[in-house]
Order: C-alpha cells, then sequence, then structure tokens
C-alpha cells in the first residue's frame, strides 16, 4: 500500500507595507522608534512569517541590527545591481534587510509596493520629520506607525504630521506609538486623541511606548487589523 500525503500548501505572503514615521527631533525618540521597530520585525520574523525591514535612516537602523551591507536599494533602482544584493539576510532566515537613503525614498514608493507582495511585512523607516516622500508613502501603505515626543506638546507634531497626510489620503488612520519618558506616555496618549477628535475627526488607535514590554505582540496585531480590517472584523463577529 502506498501511503498518499497531502500536497504542501505553498504560502502566500499577506504583503503588508508598513511606513514608520517620527513626528519627533528628539534623537533618543528616534533611537526608541528604531529599537521598538526592530523589535516588532524580530518578532514577526520568529513567528515564521517573512520579514523586510528597510532602514531609510542612513544606516543607524542596520548598524542596531547588526547587520553589515554593501548596496542599498538605491543601486537597485539606478540600475547598479540586482535586487538580491541589496537585501541581507540575518540569522533568522525569515528577517532580511536592506537601506534604502532618504533622498531614494521619492523614487522608491512603487518600488516598495511591489516588493511587499513578496512578505509577510516590509516595515520601510523614515527620518525624524515628514518629508513629502514620507506623506507620499504614509498615504501608499497598507498601514503607518507614527511616533512622537511625550515631553511638553510633542504630541502636537503627530498632530499636524495627521493632518497633513489627511490632505492626501482622507481616511489616514495611522497606529501612533508614544516615545520619550514613560512617565508622561499615557497623559500625552490622551491629550492627542482630544485634540484630532476635536479638529480632524477620528482619533488615531494607540500602540503603547516604544519601551513598553508587550509591545510587538499587540502592535503587530493592532497593525494586522488596520492592513487587514476584513480579517479583524471575522474574529470578532
Amino acid at each position: 500500500m502506498v501511503a498518499l500525503t497531502a500536497p504542501a500548501l505553498e504560502h502566500v505572503p499577506a504583503g503588508r507595507l508598513v511606513a514608520v514615521l517620527c513626528a519627533a527631533d528628539e534623537p533618543g525618540c528616534h533611537a526608541q522608534v528604531l529599537g521598538a521597530t526592530l523589535r516588532l520585525a524580530r518578532k514577526a520574523a520568529s513567528r515564521g512569517e517573512t520579514v523586510l525591514l528597510l532602514d531609510g535612516t542612513d544606516g543607524a537602523l542596520m548598524e542596531r541590527a547588526g547587520i553589515l551591507y554593501s548596496r542599498t536599494l538605491d543601486n537597485v533602482i539606478r540600475g547598479e545591481c540586482e535586487l538580491r544584493d541589496a537585501l541581507f539576510v540575518t540569522a533568522n532566515e525569515h528577517f532580511s534587510a536592506g537601506v534604502l537613503s532618504e533622498q531614494g525614498l521619492d523614487d522608491a514608493v512603487g518600488t516598495l509596493a511591489a516588493l511587499s507582495l513578496s512578505y509577510d511585512w516590509v516595515f520601510c523607516v523614515t527620518p525624524s520629520g515628514l518629508s513629502p516622500a514620507q506623506a507620499r508613502l504614509a498615504a501608499g501603505a497598507d498601514a503607518t506607525l507614527m511616533a512622537y515626543d511625550t515631553r511638553s506638546d510633542g504630541f502636537m507634531r503627530a498632530f499636524w504630521a495627521i493632518d497633513a497626510i489627511r490632505r492626501r489620503k482622507l481616511r489616514f488612520d495611522p497606529l501612533m506609538l508614544s516615545a520619550g519618558p514613560l512617565a508622561d506616555a499615557v497623559d500625552t496618549a490622551l491629550m492627542l486623541r482630544d485634540v484630532v477628535r476635536d479638529h480632524l475627526g477620528a482619533p488615531p488607535p494607540y500602540a503603547g511606548h516604544a519601551l513598553d514590554a508587550g509591545l510587538p505582540a499587540a502592535g503587530l496585531a493592532k497593525l494586522d487589523a488596520i492592513c487587514r480590517p476584513e480579517l479583524a472584523a471575522a474574529r470578532t463577529a
């Protein structure tokens, strides 16, 4: 008797493109955002999901991850190398990373959208601030993780960024991430919620603080609900 085995199912990537923005000038805040994104990417890869982490911060994120690189996506866009030469696999086979300059971001939005179809998660981390290229990326991404500083009125920078992007994409609804002093995280999250609700309509959801221990699992679940709302609705039905 010959034993019959079911054919292996081919993995179909979920194709989530996540823009990571930081509406804060404080270097310490951006460093927390880099660390939080790296934790999200590693958590997803540890679950067997395929992850591509794109560093748009001039190599700062790659350095933090301990990855050496020689080619970037800019080289690919200019036709100077193949895509496989610009992506670097980490110790986890599900987790790859690459570098994209801030200048190259403007030409790469379409490339990023195409790349995301080959992975479960593509995280594109950008510098602090909101350039026109970053706004276009956020408007075109499946989800956006937007960080802000908890000090003083730092949350207002996030409000202005949301306002700017909603002018491009009316239903833009980023997942907010606080950074900076942890003690002020709850108060500033509530203030940001209220000011967005009073002036822009529906307030965006809150992921927590960049240093929260439970951020990776909870953040991925919330990002997935934004990327695939029909599945989130089915789970709660």
